[in-house]
């Protein structure tokens, strides 16, 4: 059997407010990486040990840092992981498999957009759509 260490990572950006959707190889997390926003703030660390993907995350949700632990072979396997800051409940990172990531975070952003315009904060001509790669 052959398992893809490949996957994405969106993790939503505690300065700036726009998700940023990495490529992962956990292979290549046997050392401590960290990564970046666009706008240039640090974003999230991982690494690989002892059979656990370890995330360090910077929550937009409540300005804390969170750490989360996966089990190396559940994240090659599952689709999904919705990660989620303990203190609020909001959704600030979707971990798994490529076309799963991109369509969370289109869902969420579209989802999003919606309640705005329903709320009446944001007009149908006031904002583009975010459009995925």
């Amino acid at each position: 059997m052959v398992l893809n260490t490949m996957g994405k990572i969106a993790v939503k950006c505690s300065e700036c407010g726009t998700y940023s959707i990495l490529d992962i190889d956990l292979f290549k997390l046997k050392s401590s990486k960290s990564f970046h926003c666009k706008c240039g703030h640090k974003i999230l660390n991982a690494n690989v040990t002892k059979g656990e993907l370890v995330l360090n995350i910077d929550c937009i949700a409540c300005e804390k840092q969170h750490v989360y632990r996966f089990k190396f072979l559940r994240v090659m396997k599952q689709e999904i992981n919705i990660i989620s800051c303990p203190t609020i409940g909001m959704e600030i990172a979707f971990l798994g498999k490529d076309y799963h990531v991109n369509d969370f975070v289109k869902k969420y952003m579209d989802d999003m957009f919606e309640l705005l315009e329903s709320l009446g904060v944001i007009g149908l001509g006031n904002v583009s759509r975010v459009k995925l790669k």
